[in-house]
């Protein structure tokens, strides 16, 4: 596979079961579209590959050239995580991601000379690839990943944002929103979710769902739907494979994500924030009126008090009056936990995510505050 794959065709048959690849490019096969490649229909004309100056959003071409790795699986867009091998190829968007918990790497604003064989990781299951710039303790490896090209269609190199279409200037009326935060990635943000969303259906209310920030995994999405959501969707379905983007075009995503969920009229909207408050442009959700004016509720996860005094801490200084309610941690011990929120945080609500009876409790304080 060299610089002659530039003027190599994509090929992707319509039922794409070719012995577990989805089609071919080049005469080599590719083994799936990664997922969070959601907003862009590669069915929809021929691609081509060519190397160039790849930016973030830009799909991208790759070999894996790890053994073993950190992570050898990326989840395709059916939400299935397909196992790889050295010499597998897949197809990667490019974006940052700055995770305390698992890969992180970046696409500098400059870009990433895309040019056969330089070398590019894995930063996501999704299929995030960029430039590692760190991994959790341990002596873990990112994946390790031969660059191709980037993906062309009739319009020239592919970007998932833009090729999305137009993104909303404004916010449009919004049903209130439940905003689920947290103080790292891990700590039950998803499943604090699934069992408001189960909990606001259980009162006979429409429940839209998303995940507004973070890294987007299709698995993630699919399990708040699973919990009862009537229409659920996130970022990467309007263009961004992460919010570890610029501010603008955060602003733009989010306007376009919720009144897109407010097309279907929602009773109520369960929004995730992922990752942790400080990153991924949760400050600038926090920071923005127009967004911060239809959030009702915000439910804090945290591994411990600690960490919940913190977080309240830090959201009060964007939204001095939100009404906040806390979780109990996971794997602490619940009596301890609630003795210290009286002390430390009196007035605040705390709950069990995992009590259908503390949910459905909780999910009725919260509509009739």
């Amino acid at each position: 596979m060299k610089a002659s794959l530039a003027e190599a065709l994509f090929y992707f048959p319509e039922n794409h079961k070719l012995s577990g690849t989805i089609g071919t490019a080049g005469g080599s096969l590719v083994k799936c579209i990664a997922s969070n490649i959601r907003s862009y229909n590669l069915f929809r004309d021929t691609c081509s590959v060519q190397q160039g100056l790849g930016h973030e959003g830009n799909l991208v071409l790759v070999e894996v050239a790890s053994d073993t790795a950190f992570r050898m699986e990326v989840e395709d867009r059916q939400g299935i995580d397909r196992l790889l091998k050295k010499g597998d190829h897949f197809i990667g968007v490019l974006a940052s991601r700055h995770s305390g918990t698992s890969e992180s790497g970046d696409v500098p604003e400059t870009g990433i000379r895309i040019d056969d064989g330089i070398e590019l990781h894995l930063l996501s299951a999704g299929g995030v690839v960029g430039i590692s710039s760190g991994m959790p303790a341990g002596g873990h490896k990112p994946m390790s990943l031969k660059a191709v090209g980037l993906v062309t269609d009739s319009n020239g190199v592919v970007d998932i944002f833009d090729a999305y279409g137009a993104h909303d200037a404004e916010l449009n009326a919004t049903a209130p929103v439940i905003l689920v935060c947290g103080t790292s990635a891990e700590v039950g943000k998803t499943t604090s979710a699934a069992g408001l969303i189960g909990a606001l259906s259980r009162c006979g209310l429409s429940v839209a769902a998303t995940k507004l920030t973070g890294t987007g995994r299709r698995r993630d999405i699919d399990k708040l739907r699973d919990a009862g959501a009537h229409e659920a969707m996130d970022f990467p379905e309007i263009g961004l494979a992460t919010t570890y983007t610029s501010p603008d075009r955060f602003m733009a995503g989010t306007y376009t994500l919720l009144n897109r969920l407010n097309a279907s009229k929602p009773d109520i909207i369960v929004a995730e924030a992922g990752g942790d408050l400080i990153e991924a442009n949760v400050p600038t959700f926090l920071a923005s009126a127009a967004l911060m004016h239809g959030v009702k509720a915000i439910v804090i996860v945290a591994g411990d008090v600690m960490g919940m005094m913190g977080a309240v801490s830090y959201i009060r200084k964007y939204a001095p009056e939100a009404a906040i309610y806390l979780t109990e941690p996971k794997g602490r011990n619940p009596i301890t936990t609630r003795e210290r929120v009286m002390y430390e945080l009196p007035g605040l609500t705390i709950f069990n995510s995992l009590s259908v009876t503390e949910l459905d409790t909780v999910a009725r304080k919260i509509l009739y505050a």
